[in-house]
């Protein structure tokens, strides 16, 4: 027999000898541990007394449970070869058989549970030689009691301890689309997600009021592949549970019939006899470029031009005047239509002109964040210059199913965009922090009757 060892060195002070058995849990950073020890039986023929062992194990890692067995001189002496593991987040059982013939002296019976930040004893009485065998039925019966009473108690305690039951979300989905990820959590504590971006940007999340249901997920459009991570968080008084997943975003189907991508006008502001540059990026056959007046007046038209650009010079016509440059295109039996601002403003006085602000990414610094935003019919931006870190309020006019309202930069690039509901109101859109003055375009894209249309507007973001 193998004497003294690991226990020996670290003899804990352990109570007076119990009656029956003794059980013990402990809570760790990983889950909590329940352990009951006690005499089962006891062959008086044979001399072998048999102990249960059960351990109710909710960590993470594997436990190795051994027998020790203490005599009256306080030695510790291996009860029993044979190692017991109890594996990650499960309950085992076993007896474990000691000949109590064999040694000098039988004090008690030691079961040792022992893994990653866990070490913990749990004890059980000697076998009685000379007593009668019914104080041994009476030892079991109480064993079993106390055992049930620990195993009551650990249920409570695995009940109560926060867990993500289920979190499910598609692996992969198509960009524009919206996905529904599902999720139940149990136990006692706060629950909460949140919603990554492929860039790192936090698009969504927050505290959840529920312990079941569904998340919905507006994935924007896109022409790339990219990866949203979704995770899942519940913290509570007896510790805290995540769960992790990844939704790959696929690009938007290609569209086959004509469509519009982007508009712009530069410069923005401009008076009769001025020149005017349209910027577009459209998939067509053919079509038209226009400037129309609010009342439907059409003072200049040139035909579509494949590579993106048509200039225009701005005929006589009075000033103060707010027109619209409108992009028509044709591809088969499809149509697509966008409009962008464009405006003739009164005579500059010297005194405004003293007082302009040079704005990046303007040609025309003069004629800053002079344009109504209810003049294309479809939005109205409220701050036509707004601070940087600041919100950008847009009140829908006329709003439609699946409208779309994005801040672009000078080069088209989307900074942030926001869904507008059927129902209309105002969005916010969150304005970039800028050195300088800075021009960005706030743009409404959504369908009517012509197929996809963008409608946008200037704003100044300024430091």
């Amino acid at each position: 027999m193998n004497r003294g060892g690991a226990l020996a060195l670290r003899r804990p002070h352990v109570p007076a000898t119990p009656r029956f058995g003794s059980a013990t849990s402990m809570q760790t950073s990983s889950g909590g541990i329940c352990a009951f020890f006690a005499l089962e039986s006891f062959e008086r023929r044979s001399g072998v007394a048999t102990y249960s062992l059960r351990v109710i194990n909710r960590t993470g890692s594997a436990l190795i449970c051994r027998t020790w067995v203490i005599t009256r001189s306080g030695d510790a002496v291996l009860a029993c070869p044979v190692l017991f593991e109890v594996r990650a987040r499960s309950t085992a059982s076993t007896q474990v058989p000691v000949a109590a013939r064999n040694f000098r002296s039988f004090e008690r019976a030691v079961a040792e549970v022992a893994g990653k930040d866990v070490h913990c004893l749990v004890e059980a009485p000697a076998p009685a030689l000379s007593k009668p065998l019914r104080l041994y039925t009476l030892i079991a019966a109480a064993c079993s009691l106390a055992g049930l009473a620990a195993f009551v108690a650990a249920a409570a305690i695995s009940s109560a301890m926060p867990r993500i039951v289920g979190f499910a979300v598609p692996p992969e989905a198509l960009s524009g689309t919206t996905i529904a990820a599902g999720y139940s959590a149990a136990g006692n504590g706060r629950l909460s997600y949140s919603i990554t971006a492929p860039d790192g940007r936090r698009v969504q999340g927050g505290a959840l009021a529920s312990k079941a249901g569904t998340i919905q997920l507006a994935l924007p459009a896109a022409n790339q592949a990219g990866a949203y991570t979704l995770s899942m968080a519940m913290d509570g008084p007896l510790g805290s549970a995540g769960a992790i997943r990844v939704l790959n975003a696929l690009p938007s189907k290609p569209r086959t019939g004509a469509h519009i991508e982007a508009i712009s006008v530069n410069p923005i502001a401009a008076g009769p006899g001025q020149s005017v540059r349209v910027a577009y990026a459209a998939s067509a056959d053919r079509g038209y470029v226009r400037i129309v007046g609010t009342d439907g007046t059409i003072w200049a038209q040139r035909p579509f031009s494949r590579h993106g650009e048509t200039d225009f010079v701005l005929p006589l016509m009075p000033r103060g005047k707010e027109l619209r440059v409108l992009l028509h295109v044709v591809k088969g039996n499809t149509v697509a239509q966008s409009m962008a601002g464009l405006v003739v403003p009164d005579a500059v006085k010297p005194a405004a002109a003293n007082q302009a602000v040079l704005i990046a990414g303007d040609d025309d610094p003069n004629r800053s964040a002079q344009i109504s935003g209810a003049a294309n019919g479809t939005f109205d931006v409220l701050t036509k210059t707004v601070r940087g870190g600041a919100t950008i309020r847009i009140r829908i006019v006329a709003p439609n199913d699946g409208m779309r309202v994005s801040l672009m930069d000078a080069q088209s690039r989307e900074v942030a965009a926001v869904q507008a509901g059927i129902e209309g109101g105002v969005v916010t859109l969150p304005a970039p922090s800028v050195t300088i003055a800075t021009r960005y375009i706030v743009e409404a894209n959504f369908r009517d009757g012509f197929g996809q249309e963008s409608v946008v507007e200037p704003i100044t973001v300024v430091p």
